[in-house]
């Protein structure tokens, strides 16, 4: 199954690479293998995380850290969406996306 990236998520797992990589580049090339990791995982088992509450949204963990992927499943492709650390989601209720990228 191909992989795309929306370039929110892009530019989400730059900017987290790059704040981890300030203090420790160690700890930053572990934080990107394990999204990279997850991401894999994705495409050999694409129903593998949770529905959110947005329809045809998908959430994983990505594990040990505390960042989540959100992302579509297709028939041909999966659309990374979003990448998030849990402190920037919502407090109560149902985590989700973006609204702006909910077209795809």
């Amino acid at each position: 199954m191909k992989l795309r990236y929306t370039e929110t998520a892009l530019a989400e797992i730059d900017e987290i690479i790059a704040s981890i990589e300030k203090d420790n580049v160690t700890a930053a090339a572990h934080v990107s293998a394990a999204i990279q990791a997850a991401v894999r995982r994705l495409s050999e088992f694409p129903l593998l995380a949770i529905e959110t509450d947005v329809p045809g949204v998908r959430v994983l963990p990505v594990l040990p850290y505390r960042y989540v992927i959100f992302y579509n499943a297709g028939d041909d492709a999966i659309v990374v969406r979003n990448v998030r650390h849990t402190s920037r989601l919502r407090r109560f209720g149902a985590v989700a996306p973006d609204r702006h990228l909910e077209s795809l």
